[in-house]
């Protein structure tokens, strides 16, 4: 048994938990807050969401929710100290939306010049982290947008 296993099987025992319900705690799969957010949405949003919150967490296993009124924050695991706090680490915001899929992010708006559905948002009031808005409404700009940022998304060193 590896170090990890063994780690795995003691923290899940302490827990009452079998190793992959913390496993599956760990990578929020089917966490609760989020399917609260999810489940407000219309069918074909709600599912846009799930994949694309799925494919967030697999490229940031560990990453953390921060829960807002009119956003979902995506924060990478890790202590990252800042002055201005955990709004600053987040790297990626979803909208609140019933009807529609906004991400929003805190990239240089040229970076996403080139993206359909994305608007430099700099000087314009807006909810979530960051000054470029994305709509996707389709599988497609889904795959386009996680292609097109992956770096962006990828866990950082």
């Amino acid at each position: 048994m590896t170090d990890v296993e063994e780690f795995l099987r003691d923290a899940a025992a302490l827990a009452g938990l079998t190793t992959e319900d913390l496993l599956a705690r760990v990578l929020h799969v089917e966490d609760g807050a989020f399917a609260e957010v999810v489940a407000a949405m219309d069918g074909t949003t709600k599912a846009l969401a799930l994949r694309l919150d799925r494919e967030i967490r697999i490229r940031n296993p560990g990453l953390h929710y921060v829960m807002r009124s009119m956003f979902v924050g995506y924060r990478r695991e890790g202590v990252t100290h800042s002055p201005l706090g955990e709004r600053s680490q987040i790297f990626l915001s979803l909208i609140r939306n019933s009807s529609r899929l906004e991400v929003v992010l805190p990239v240089d708006p040229a970076r996403i010049a080139s993206m359909p559905n994305a608007q430099d948002l700099q000087g314009k009031g807006h909810h979530g982290v960051g000054n470029v808005r994305v709509v996707l409404s389709s599988d497609s700009e889904v795959d386009r947008f996680l292609r097109d940022l992956d770096e962006w998304l990828a866990p950082r060193p």
